[in-house]
């Protein structure tokens, strides 16, 4: 993924993130990061099932899914978290060419990456959100003017 420097920063202080990764040694590496970056709270998943449970009991902010998760691919979570509206990047070996075309909407880390990358992408998607309710404030306040 190449950084988009015009998108906003917005800050990753204080945010609960899952990361769904079933190598230890990159999970333990992307959770230094994102502490690094200000993030409170991780939640580690080294399978669909696993990242399925913790999301039944916590709510991130932002997850960073590992596409292959050694025999089962992370696209369940990846459904659960849009059907949750929780914002995710997709961090993979193969790159883009490893989505399907129905998820390339999302953004691509490919391994390895650094903190800024991460940092990077992980704003693209907060920042998505953040103008998606933007938006539906917008909408509200329109409706709450028409009924006026």
């Amino acid at each position: 993924m190449n950084a988009r420097r015009n998108t906003p920063f917005l800050s990753l202080e204080g945010l609960k993130l899952l990361i769904v990764e079933d190598e230890p040694a990159v999970a333990f590496l992307v959770e230094d990061m994102l502490q690094d970056l200000g993030c409170t709270a991780v939640w580690h998943a080294s399978t669909v099932k696993e990242a399925l449970d913790i999301l039944r009991e916590h709510k991130p902010d932002v997850a960073v899914l590992d596409v292959n998760l050694r025999d089962e691919l992370a696209y369940p979570v990846a459904e659960k978290l849009d059907a949750m509206e929780i914002p995710f990047i997709f961090a993979t070996g193969y790159g883009r060419k490893g989505i399907p075309a129905d998820w390339l909407i999302k953004p691509v880390v490919q391994k390895p990456f650094d903190a800024e990358t991460l940092r990077d992408a992980l704003n693209i998607v907060l920042s998505r959100r953040e103008q998606a309710d933007g938006l539906e404030r917008a909408k509200r306040d329109a409706k709450d003017r028409e009924r006026m």
